[in-house]
């Protein structure tokens, strides 16, 4: 089972491969703001253009792979989220790049997002989920606390981010049991409980 392959859909959401027919959706989404507070620097720079070409690019240099979020009720783009680092051999993937359209947060949206994205890296036979994110991401961090992902600790001036400034980064995981415990978890709190899939 591939990271980007068809099928990852809630009653809510599904997620599907990004794509060049996504770019015009997130670049009218106000992505611009949450890049300069949020996200690393990346050697293309710093615009919003320059981040969809790098998450496009991610799944052809091995590096990851980038998944449109789409409103099934409606077909509408409502952000991003990405598997990076995938290591088949160690069978560990980091969960990153997560973006919503700030007129759909607060409403559960991140919750179906995560369990799509647990349960696929199960699929893959991920024996290992981490998540890696900036300190100014209150939000983010809160979603780990609030699901009893493992807080590892805190990376000091370990980024470089888009405005320049230098992020300390909390490193978040689930390891073997602990995901298909939490996928079960989460599954039962959206209505979308089913058997996890082995690891």
């Amino acid at each position: 089972m591939e990271l980007g392959a068809p099928g990852l859909e809630t009653s809510l959401i599904r997620l599907e491969a990004l794509g060049a027919e996504h770019r015009p959706a997130l670049l009218e989404c106000g992505v611009a703001d949450d890049i300069w507070k949020l996200m690393p620097l990346i050697p293309e720079g710093n615009s919003p253009e320059a981040y969809f070409d790098y998450t496009m690019r991610m799944g052809e240099l091995g590096t990851g792979q980038a998944l449109a979020v789409i409103v099934r009720e409606t077909g509408a783009f409502i952000g991003i989220a990405a598997y990076l680092y995938p290591n088949r051999l160690n069978r560990r993937v980091r969960i990153g790049y997560t973006w919503i359209d700030p007129r759909y947060r607060g409403i559960g949206m991140s919750a179906h997002i995560n369990y799509l994205m647990l349960k696929r890296a199960l699929e893959w036979r991920a024996r290992r989920v981490e998540w890696m994110m900036s300190m100014r991401s209150e939000q983010a961090i809160a979603v780990m606390d609030r699901w009893g992902m493992v807080r590892e600790g805190v990376l000091r001036a370990y980024s470089r981010m888009a405005d320049g400034s230098w992020a300390d980064v909390v490193v978040y995981s689930l390891i073997a049991d602990e995901i298909r415990a939490t996928l079960m978890r989460m599954g039962g709190e959206i209505g979308e409980l089913e058997a996890a899939p082995g690891a």
